[in-house]
């Protein structure tokens, strides 16, 4: 699923979102991309939801604007 997120601004904003999600159980895999402003992340729906998904990115300070 991807996020349209805001406020990513270099490669250690990726890494800080990556980190995060990648503790959470149920997530597989994460792209982040300052340049494209987006977070795609592969996840176990029957272990995690997008919203959560979606709250850790903004726990990490960053907006999210849309999910698809």
């Amino acid at each position: 699923m991807r996020f349209k997120t805001k406020g990513m601004h270099c490669t250690s904003c990726e890494m800080l979102v990556k980190d995060a999600l990648m503790d959470i159980d149920g997530v597989k895999k994460v792209k982040a991309s300052f340049k494209d402003s987006i977070v795609d992340v592969d996840f176990d729906a029957a272990k995690v939801s997008a919203e959560k998904i979606a709250k850790t990115i903004e726990k990490e300070g960053y907006k999210v604007e849309k999910s698809r």
